[in-house]
């Protein structure tokens, strides 16, 4: 059994992550702002964007993992926030203050923004050995920039590894997203717009995620690993999933908005290390965790929760 300090324990990855590690035995410490009322593992209070805070928690948890996977994440906001330059700083502190304190092995969450989305270079699935970092966002930048100054810290004595995100989805997704938008719309009887649908994404649920962020953590494996189902599909093939789980396809209308301007058309990551070196498989297909977003999504639109009220 081995202990382990979690940043971002609670959140829509950490806490898959959280089930997985507990289910295998391990100790953790969750490093949460404020009291939560509910049951969980060892708490440490505190705040990472305050000075001198990732040395004091570190100090306190004495753990021999570091699994960070908060940051900035306000949908709409987190792409372009200044909030990045401090979590990115923050960040770094934490983790060169673990090792410090002795710990052994530090796995930290990064995005599939860090890769250059250009046209030419997304054409084809980007890997972590030869596809070129060139974030075109805030965000992406400093996670890359995190990326390269903890890995040029690394040596044998401070194990360092950093999971790439692509797209993920699954329940408790903040509704505005993609997947649980055209849900809710068509659950409502809504007419789900969307754009043209011709963008081509790799999607993973939730729930794979996190599992795969927690086998990264006890893996013997160093650097960028991608988490990634490693499989495009069409938005537009995603909507309409979605339309005959629900029996609504004829609400589906895409072409309603204009394609964003500087978004890749196709944007998929290899997942060749994250099988092969960390030996994970994901284990929900694609039309497995849609069914299960929408019977979550249905349920909480029966209660009248106030998440699909809108």
């Amino acid at each position: 059994m081995s202990r382990i300090l979690v940043t971002g324990g609670m959140g829509f990855i950490g806490q898959h992550a959280v089930k997985a590690l507990e289910a295998a035995g391990h100790e953790l410490i969750l490093v949460t702002r404020k009291e939560t009322g509910t049951k969980l593992p060892s708490v440490l209070y505190g705040d990472l964007l305050k000075k001198g805070e990732p040395e004091r928690i570190v100090k306190e948890a004495q753990a021999e993992y570091l699994l960070h996977l908060a940051w900035e994440t306000e949908h709409g906001h987190f792409w372009n926030a200044e909030s990045n330059y401090l979590w990115k700083n923050q960040s770094i502190d934490l983790v060169t203050s673990f090792w410090e304190e002795g710990g052994r092995r530090a796995v930290c969450a990064g995005s599939c923004a860090e890769y250059d989305w250009s046209e030419e270079t997304s054409a084809s699935p980007l890997d972590e050995y030869h596809s070129p970092l060139l974030p075109n966002t805030v965000y992406g930048q400093c996670k890359v920039d995190c990326y390269h100054t903890l890995e040029g810290l690394s040596d044998e004595d401070h194990s360092f590894a950093w999971g790439r995100v692509f797209l993920l989805y699954g329940r408790g997704e903040i509704h505005t997203r993609f997947v649980p938008s055209i849900i809710t719309a068509l659950l409502r009887d809504h007419e789900a717009k969307m754009s043209s649908g011709s963008q081509v994404r790799d999607f993973l649920d939730s729930r794979d995620v996190g599992r795969a962020f927690a086998a990264l953590t006890m893996a013997n494996v160093e650097g960028a690993v991608n988490i990634s189902s490693g499989t495009g599909i069409r938005l537009i093939d995603v909507a309409r999933i979605i339309g005959e789980l629900i029996g609504k396809s004829d609400l589906l209308k895409p072409g309603a908005f204009p394609d964003r301007l500087g978004e890749p058309l196709n944007l998929v990551g290899v997942n060749q290390r994250l099988r092969g070196d960390v030996g994970f498989v994901p284990v929900y297909s694609l039309e497995e965790g849609l069914f299960d977003t929408v019977q979550s999504l249905k349920k909480e639109l029966q209660k009248g929760d106030k998440f699909c009220a809108g």
